[in-house]
């Protein structure tokens, strides 16, 4: 070796060497250029990184300002670094990425530890950076979670990007609000409220240290799952605190010694399904108005009309009745029935059970205050108070005796109760009443409560279609309806968002109003996107809006809706009940000087619900049960007579004005100038002769309604 080492080497030899050793530089700078070249291609680029944008989730709030739904592909929402604690950001870089602030996007020195480790065969631990896993959580789909050389490579070259343009603060900010923890949830603050039930910002540090124990392994370390492993998992985020000098050893045991409370995890899934049909249609709004993308990663701020006391009134009430309801009838298929088939496994093709469906409205601005468009939304997502058009009957009588009080009749006017045929060019056409008897002459007011349908059809050969069409289309029912005379008592398709528009057009003093179901939406950034207006339509006279008031505020406290008295609402009201023929479909709706609702029930394909199935027994006790309890908080409203409105006391037997030997009158309101003008002679006998409607001896009481469809 000696002899070999005093060799002198041949300059030629050395510049040689040195040139070789110059080329192999080169080449592996090029060849590392090549790769580097490769392996950046496809990654984000410097304009990219300049506007990362985290998917946000859209919230929908309550009237009350409750969080009503969130829509997101990603259950994140995105707090700025001053709002997150100190001791949560400093357990985060503890725990996974000490030297954080030290480095330049890889951490050279963990890196070589790491590689030395693997050769010694001392394990695999992670050598990712925080703002490698940042990169890596923000484009997932270029950097594939597969643990490959290639992968490490591309994550150092956008980690070395990222830190190129953001500042630390802004890497941790992104990082704190992108990292996924469990159950959907992104992001510290999705986290907090997740786990703890309160804002990131509200966290102590025994919580803190948890949640970023859990980033590691989310399922396994959450505390919902594996509370014991969460509380081993934050003893290790404690050590490496102390470990970095960022707590002291007294500090840490006493945070060990902390036991969190953790949140219910069925808490989160408690509003699961609330109000779910007035869900469905602001999202549908939101989507056809704004885009999905829009909808479910940037984060639109929402405001609802829904009131959730109304809401859990309305539910509560149905969900109450229908059970009844079905236990009576003996249905073959009922909710309990279809739920118990689901649980094993055997869902039937369609919800067969009987369905309800309601809709509260506030009458001076068109605000929908509560929604059920079905008994469970899970199990069909028909909305049959937003969507479904179906038969009215009865109630749509109103339209047709406001169409005759504008055509001259008045409350006191005599209509004749007695059989009649009509031949429609078609067919013959014989209108019955309900309980197949006929009371001869009655006046106005007396077959609108009663819902007595034969004096209801003969106003047909008065006055026609058209008038009725008229009046229906002014007040907001839009759809295409038969132009036959069976119109007169409830023939064609309307949607109960229709009737209860029309209705409250008589409780606003003959305004309609839109409806709407949004207030107000905005950007993250507070820009306001839409914001309601109250648009008012002056459709009806004042005094035959009031007039048609007291006319119903006659049928709910004396006529077809008089059980609502018993079942709950026991404040001032006004409202109509409904039944089709043979029962397939049921209503009631109703109003108050506030608040207007509607109920229908039915099955969703018809079919007759069963004997005494009328809009009283199977739609009033829900409307009145809910109502009571809106009208009861809200405190008795009257509703306001015009100053022009006239009353005179009038012979219920002709319709004239009384005199004393009438054995029969009523004080009775009619429209300015149109009350009778002629006395009633004394002589009842008259061309109707015998009894009539007006005796209470003849009412039918034990009839639970008058409607017999058409």
């Amino acid at each position: 070796m000696p002899h070999l080492l005093s060799r002198t080497i041949p300059r030629r030899w050395v510049r040689r060497l040195l040139g070789l050793f110059l080329l192999l530089f080169v080449a592996m700078v090029l060849l590392s250029l090549v790769v580097l070249d490769r392996l950046s291609q496809n990654l984000p680029s410097i304009e990219m990184l300049r506007n990362i944008q985290p998917s946000e989730k859209t919230v929908l709030f309550a009237a009350d300002g409750d969080t009503l739904e969130e829509f997101y592909t990603q259950n994140r929402t995105v707090v700025a670094l001053e709002r997150i604690p100190i001791h949560l950001q400093v357990a985060v870089v503890s725990v996974e990425d000490r030297r954080f602030h030290e480095h330049y996007g890889i951490d050279l020195r963990r890196l070589v530890k790491i590689v030395l480790d693997n050769l010694a065969g001392r394990g695999r631990p992670g050598a990712s950076t925080v703002t490698m896993q940042l990169a890596r959580n923000l484009f997932p789909k270029v950097l594939p979670s597969e643990k490959t050389v290639v992968r490490k490579i591309r994550e150092m070259i956008l980690a070395v990007e990222i830190e190129k343009i953001y500042t630390k603060d802004e890497i941790l900010a992104m990082y704190l609000n992108q990292i996924y923890l469990g159950r959907g949830t992104y992001g510290v603050q999705a986290a907090a409220r997740l786990f703890f039930g309160k804002d990131v910002w509200d966290l102590e540090p025994a919580e803190s240290t948890m949640i970023a124990g859990m980033i590691q392994l989310p399922e396994r370390y959450s505390p919902f799952n594996h509370l014991e492993e969460a509380y081993q998992r934050r003893a290790v985020v404690l050590n490496a605190m102390v470990s970095a000098g960022k707590i002291s050893r007294a500090s840490a045991e006493a945070i060990a010694a902390t036991k969190v409370v953790v949140a219910d995890p069925a808490a989160s899934q408690a509003t699961a399904g609330f109000a779910a049909y007035f869900v469905e249609e602001v999202r549908k709004h939101l989507e056809q108005t704004y885009g999905a993308d829009r909808l479910y990663t940037q984060g639109l701020r929402v405001w609802t009309t829904l009131v959730p006391r109304y809401q859990t009134w309305l539910e509560d009430a149905a969900a109450a009745h229908t059970a009844v309801l079905e236990s009576e009838f003996e249905y073959p298929m009922t909710k309990a029935r279809y739920d118990l088939l689901v649980a094993a496994g055997q869902r039937p093709p369609k919800a067969a059970y009987l369905q309800c469906a309601g809709l509260l409205q506030d009458v001076r601005t068109g605000a929908i205050l509560a929604m059920m468009g079905g008994r469970d939304f899970a199990d069909t997502k028909w909305n049959n108070a937003w969507q479904a058009l179906r038969q009215p009957g009865s109630v749509f009588k109103p339209f047709v005796y406001l169409t005759a009080l504008e055509r001259g009749y008045t409350p006191a006017s005599i209509l004749l109760d007695t059989p009649f045929v009509l031949d429609t060019g078609a067919s013959l056409w014989r209108p019955k009443n309900f309980s197949d008897r006929f009371r001869g002459p009655v006046t106005l007011r007396f077959a609108l409560s009663r819902s007595i349908n034969t004096p209801t059809a003969k106003l047909y050969l008065d006055f026609g279609l058209q008038p009725l069409l008229d009046n229906v289309h002014r007040l907001g029912i839009t759809g295409e309806l038969p132009l036959v005379p069976a119109l007169f008592l409830g023939a064609g398709e309307v949607s109960l968002r229709e009737v209860v528009g029309a209705y409250a057009t008589f409780a606003n003093h003959g305004v309609r109003v839109d409806q709407y179901l949004i207030t107000r939406v905005e950007t993250l950034d507070g820009e306001v996107l839409e914001q309601a207006r109250i648009r008012q339509y002056e459709v009806l006279d004042p005094a035959e809006a009031y007039l048609m008031t007291d006319l119903l505020q006659t049928a709910l406290r004396e006529g077809t809706g008089r059980a609502a008295r018993w079942r709950g609402f026991t404040k001032t009201g006004a409202g109509k009940t409904g039944t089709t023929n043979e029962s397939t479909n049921a209503w009631f709706c109703g109003y108050t000087p506030s608040y207007c609702a509607g109920v229908w029930i039915g099955f969703e394909e018809p079919q007759p619900m069963g004997r005494n199935a009328t809009g009283a027994h199977m739609a009033l006790p829900i409307w009145a049960e809910f109502m009571g309890k809106i009208a009861d908080e809200k405190g008795n409203e009257p509703f306001v007579r015009p100053p022009a409105m006239t009353e005179k006391l009038v012979c219920l037997r002709t319709g004239l004005l009384a005199t004393a030997v009438c054995d029969s009158t009523t004080v009775e309101v009619f429209l300015p100038g149109s009350y009778p003008q002629a006395i009633c002679s004394g002589d009842h006998r008259g061309e109707f002769g015998g009894r009539s409607g007006f005796d209470s001896s003849f009412d039918d009481l034990d009839d639970p309604e008058g409607d017999g469809g058409y």
